[in-house]
């Protein structure tokens, strides 16, 4: 029936919507898919993806008018922003040499969208800038903690103190007693003994008067007494002013005053640590703690007490000390002290300190920031000149920049190479005769001077030492002479050996060398080599070729006055006697009447002969089952049929064996192992007469992805075949391989469609043309 030109306009309608759908759908797909890529690729989980999808898909379609776009931003929030990469957000205030790593602007890491996400900036974390603070917030807060040993004899007892109370001589007695409340402690026979506000020391010796009393060989010294701090009791010490964390600390009573600032964090940036005011009792004590941090002196009081109150002030001088000294930091000074004492703090100036002036920068009552020129830190630290320094300045020492000029160097073939004071020294000669003169395998006739200009370039000048205007070469500050030694320049020859000897290969030419020099070089002769009879191959390179030359050498390789001798480049061959035969070993293990090590009789003994000889198999030997595992040439594993070999010795499986073989003879099998592309891998009880589809069934059958048609079949004897060309069924302890194909491709429902509609609408244009043309 004719298509009118309404119809085909009606068909017309009705097919482009449809395509148009067609490829909506299709983009849509694609647009989920990539998504669930993208998302998968960050780290999201399917729940996630599934859920990002959905939004998407919402979102187009209009369902939720405040969620209308899903932004790449929005996606990036729901990916962990903790990573490897990242890093964690935040650090502590004392955290030293850490990176805390925050977003800048700029382009770095691809995003979900295709877009780039910022990179991250890391930043440092200062260490403190003071020297205290160093040491009192980045060492272990315990490391002047309190131990029993650390007592001394001035140590102040307390109630809560455990003592030990030891007794020996003619009486031996030993009692851990703890301070009362009281600050007593009971001693048998001698009552109560108060103790509390006195040293170890006191404590000892009246300890000692009151058992004097009841122990008459104290008073005679035929029984002394010793009293020692066991435990220490707790006590609470209050650290007060700037300090990083005032407050009440319990101690135990053995606790000291650096140990204290320990767990105060030491000063805030302000507090002092060389005014230091302990309270104890009504009484004050100045301490100084640069004593014990700089000098290593001990303070004094050192132990503190309950209810002791150390207080930090704020610090009158602190200044800085920066550039080649040995620790730059913020040190604290006392009124009076300067330059020499805060250069004697840092550690002193290092040997690379330039004798140059110090530089002082120096805040001035007005607020003003200016700079002021000192002497050398050398005058400093030597005392020779003092100044003052005030609170808040920092002082620069510079590193000297300043090269020597006055030194040559020479390389080379000489006595002594190396680096000398240019003094005297003008010309090459004098320098070579500096150094020791030249070496007898120095090369004479080109010695290159290497000079070096401020701006980097450099020359190169050559002469030879044996001319008569070597004097004239003047040499200047830092030039370089190198000299060359004949020994590098020299190739030698080789001559190579191969066949019976111990340590073939190649070795160094000599002149006068013969054919037994270079045995003997090699080690000497194998036992197999071949008597009286050597090969010499030359070569002549200009006429490419080479010739073969026959040796007649006496036997043994005593000294004989031979004539020829070697040239450069020679090949020595050591023939193998070929009457030589070397006893050969095979292994037979497994089920055999007398398995262990056999020797071939004969080169080329057969299968069938050596396992007659080990008195062929036990009852319960699964000769089908039987290997043969070949060393030689790495061949491994020979798949032969036993049972043939040895029913018949002419048979192709009859084979010869070689040395380092190994047979294998396992007991009766009863199963088929099925791997691969299947159901369930397993091992299948063996049916006699059963093919390669029974154990693939029983082992759960093929998978949509198993390659049907190149199943693989190890036989208990190690031979293989494969289902397609090989008719002989799996035996006992086969193994059925099934590989693995493609994955296969889902069917594009979506791109079908569209192809047949758009297809159909080509098909109408067409037919309506050729309608329009009919007519």
């Amino acid at each position: 029936m004719p298509i009118t030109y309404r119809k085909f306009l009606i068909l017309l309608g009705l097919a482009l919507p449809l395509t148009a759908v067609a490829q909506g759908l299709e983009e849509k797909a694609s647009q989920s898919q990539r998504l669930q890529a993208q998302a998968a690729a960050s780290g999201l989980d399917p729940q996630t993806v599934d859920s990002l999808v959905n939004e998407r898909r919402n979102q187009e379609q209009g369902s939720s008018p405040d969620r209308r776009k899903l932004s790449s931003a929005a996606v990036r929030e729901t990916v962990p922003s903790d990573s490897l990469l990242s890093g964690p957000s935040a650090y502590g205030e004392d955290s030293l040499d850490l990176y805390d790593t925050t977003a800048v602007a700029g382009n770095d890491s691809l995003g979900l969208n295709g877009k780039r996400h910022p990179p991250m900036r890391h930043r440092r974390v200062k260490i403190p800038p003071r020297y205290e603070q160093r040491i009192f917030r980045t060492t272990d807060r315990t490391a002047f903690g309190s131990t029993a040993s650390g007592a001394g004899r001035d140590y102040i007892l307390g109630a809560g103190d455990q003592v030990t109370v030891s007794l020996w001589g003619d009486r031996e007695k030993e009692s851990v007693l703890t301070l009362s409340p009281e600050g007593a402690i009971f001693l048998e026979g001698a009552g109560l003994v108060p103790l509390a506000g006195l040293s170890l020391g006191e404590a000892q010796l009246r300890v000692k008067s009151r058992l004097a009393k009841v122990f008459s060989g104290i008073a005679r010294g035929t029984s002394h007494v010793a009293v020692s701090l066991g435990h220490a009791g707790p006590i609470k010490v209050f650290v007060l002013g700037e300090v990083k964390l005032p407050g009440g600390f319990v101690f135990s009573g053995n606790t000291s005053v650096m140990s204290a600032m320990y767990y105060a964090k030491g000063p805030s940036d302000i507090g002092t640590v060389r005014n230091l005011v302990l309270n104890r009792g009504g009484k004050k004590y100045p301490l100084d703690l640069y004593r014990y941090l700089i000098y290593g002196e001990r303070l004094s009081p050192d132990a503190l007490q309950d209810g002791d109150v150390l207080f930090s002030g704020r610090a009158s001088i602190l200044a800085e000390v920066s550039g080649d000294v040995g620790r730059a930091a913020v040190y604290e000074l006392k009124k009076g002290e300067g330059v020499k004492e805060a250069l004697e703090f840092a550690g002193g100036i290092n040997a690379t300190s330039a004798s140059h002036r110090i530089t002082l920068q120096r805040v001035f009552p007005d607020g003003r920031i200016d700079y002021l020129d000192l002497a050398s830190p050398q005058d400093y630290a030597s005392g020779k000149t003092k100044f003052e320094l005030q609170d808040g300045d920092k002082l620069l020492v510079e590193k000297s920049t300043e090269r020597s000029k006055a030194y040559y160097t020479i390389e080379g073939p000489v006595k002594y190479p190396g680096t000398y004071s240019s003094g005297a020294i003008r010309t090459v000669r004098q320098l070579v005769d500096k150094a020791g003169g030249l070496r007898e395998d120095a090369y004479l006739g080109r010695v290159h001077v290497v000079r070096a200009y401020p701006n980097g370039s450099s020359s190169l000048f050559a002469f030879s030492l044996d001319s008569t205007g070597i004097e004239s070469i003047t040499l200047e500050p830092r030039d370089t002479v190198l000299l060359y030694s004949s020994r590098d320049m020299y190739l030698p020859d080789s001559v190579e050996i191969s066949g019976a000897v111990f340590y073939p290969g190649r070795f160094e030419f000599r002149e006068g060398m013969t054919a037994k020099d270079l045995v003997m070089m090699a080690g000497g002769y194998l036992p197999h080599h071949e008597s009286g009879r050597l090969l010499v191959f030359r070569g002549d390179p200009h006429e490419r070729r080479v010739t073969q030359m026959q040796l007649d050498v006496a036997d043994g390789l005593a000294e004989t006055k031979e004539r020829f001798q070697l040239k450069p480049n020679d090949f020595l061959q050591v023939p193998i006697d070929p009457r030589w035969y070397q006893k050969e070993v095979v292994i037979l293990n497994g089920h055999f009447v007398h398995p262990g090590k056999y020797a071939l009789l004969f080169p080329g003994e057969t299968l069938n002969s050596v396992i007659t000889r080990a008195g062929g198999f036990k009852p319960d030997a699964y000769v089908s089952g039987a290997r043969l595992f070949r060393s030689k040439d790495s061949v491994g594993r020979v798949g032969l049929d036993f049972n043939k070999a040895l029913r018949n010795s002419n048979s192709k499986q009859n084979i010869s064996l070689v040395g380092g073989d190994s047979i294998v003879v396992p007991e009766r099998l009863n199963t088929v192992k099925v791997v691969g592309e299947v159901g369930f891998a397993t091992s299948v009880l063996y049916k006699d007469g059963a093919n390669v589809e029974y154990y693939i069934e029983k082992a759960g059958g093929f998978t949509r992805r198993s390659e049907k048609n190149h199943v693989v079949v190890e036989y208990a004897n190690g031979e293989t075949g494969g289902t397609g060309y090989f008719n002989r069924q799996p035996d006992a302890g086969s193994v059925i391989f099934v590989p693995q194909g493609p994955e296969p491709k889902p069917v594009d429902w979506f791109a079908g469609i569209n192809a047949i509609l758009g297809t159909l609408s080509i098909g109408l244009a067409v037919a309506l043309s050729i309608a329009a043309l009919s007519k």
